[in-house]
């Protein structure tokens, strides 16, 4: 391996690029660019093989090959990870595209300070890493939402290191390992999972993040657990699931006929990337059978119905122009968290190329606003 200490390791780049033409697929190649895994070139070189997703699997699998040439181990990994990002469920490719990017990245990480662990949980384990800097200054706590794995945060766990911060990543139900090894399906209940993690490391006042759906997830776990002391909504998720108006009646009708609900689901995942890329994972991460199943469990992944619980310091991140979250659902967020100690917020902008999900385009800033809150709270 040819790469050095995780803390010195990664740089994020700057700039969202029109790497494909479609907007769904181009963005899932600037997330892997912007986390650091991938350079402009590489990440272009992949892009212009794809012209459609029926082109996806293979030019990753081309651009892991590539990769391994160049003994870029740990880009060769997410390679492998993007090859399967994208892959239907039921593809017999699916798991065996997993086992690649997970020996792969395990092999090329050997020689860092990471931790691994398996944390007993419901009949399974969760997996969990841990990064520990020789003066830690606090402990945060990581995870994604609905379609990461905890090993994508690797990079992201090298710059709280780097920070003096105790950094443990873990994939809950629904995510990375925990279904593919354990089965064990998806949760809105998502302090359950947490309450598993920090009753394992025993641990107190941590600082809890969650990304893209995890805005949602980990809002949740701070409702109902106390030792978190801070949560992070990187990014913040739909906060009103049932809908109102209009769209409550829309909703509440597919319920009712969910046989027209699959109907209109499979026109728009004909349609759509995005509509079958996030029908079909719901479905994967919680064992549904069908669009209309999914759609019933839905409901449950709402911010609404816990806001006013939860009492920590809260950060809400935004993207002024998220194709995910439209960006109304900030302030609803940031006001229905009416009993918090206290809410902080940042809206990101196209000058700051951070304007999309996650800010993929300038996930240092992301990064370096949430350690710079962080820092703020702790230090009174």
């Amino acid at each position: 391996m040819n790469d050095s200490s995780i803390s010195t390791r990664f740089e994020f780049p700057v700039g969202y690029h029109d790497f494909n033409k479609n907007r769904d697929m181009n963005y899932q190649l600037n997330r892997w660019f912007s986390m650091g895994y991938w350079t402009k070139e590489e990440t272009s070189r992949a892009g212009a093989n794809i012209h459609d997703r029926s082109d996806w699997k293979g030019a990753f699998l081309d651009m892991a090959v590539w990769l391994e040439e160049q003994d870029r181990d740990l880009a060769a990994a997410f390679a492998y990870r993007a090859a399967e990002f994208l892959t239907h469920p039921k593809d017999p490719d699916k798991i065996p595209l997993y086992d690649q990017f997970h020996e792969r990245f395990y092999a090329a990480v050997q020689d860092d300070r990471l931790e691994t662990f398996m944390i007993p949980y419901q009949g399974g384990t969760l997996p969990a890493l841990r990064i520990r800097p020789p003066d830690k200054k606090g402990v945060v706590v990581f995870h994604g939402g609905l379609d990461s794995f905890m090993e994508e945060f690797y990079s992201t766990m090298g710059y709280f290191v780097a920070h003096g911060t105790e950094v443990i990543v873990f994939d809950g139900p629904g995510q990375g390992a925990a279904l593919r090894r354990s089965g064990l399906t998806m949760t809105h209940e998502w302090e359950k999972p947490v309450t598993a993690v920090l009753d394992y490391f025993e641990l107190d006042d941590v600082t809890l993040i969650g990304v893209s759906m995890g805005g949602y997830l980990a809002l949740r776990a701070a409702a109902f657990e106390e030792r978190i002391a801070r949560a992070v909504a990187f990014d913040v998720f739909l906060y009103d699931q049932h809908g109102s108006g209009l769209q409550g009646a829309i909703y509440r009708l597919f319920l009712r006929y969910p046989g027209l609900y699959n109907r209109v689901a499979e026109t728009a995942m004909k349609r759509s990337v995005a509509a079958d890329q996030v029908v079909n994972q719901w479905m994967y991460i919680t064992g549904a059978d069908t669009p209309a199943e999914w759609n019933a469990l839905v409901q449950d992944y709402s911010v609404s119905d816990v806001a006013h619980l939860v009492r920590q310091d809260v950060l809400l991140l935004a993207g002024a122009e998220d194709h995910m979250i439209p960006i109304r659902e900030y302030q609803k967020n940031r006001d229905g968290l009416v009993n918090a100690r206290s809410v902080s917020g940042r809206i990101f902008t196209v000058e700051e190329q951070a304007h999309n999900h996650c800010q993929m385009g300038n996930f240092g800033l992301a990064l370096e606003t949430i350690q710079a809150w962080i820092d703020g709270l702790t230090a009174i």
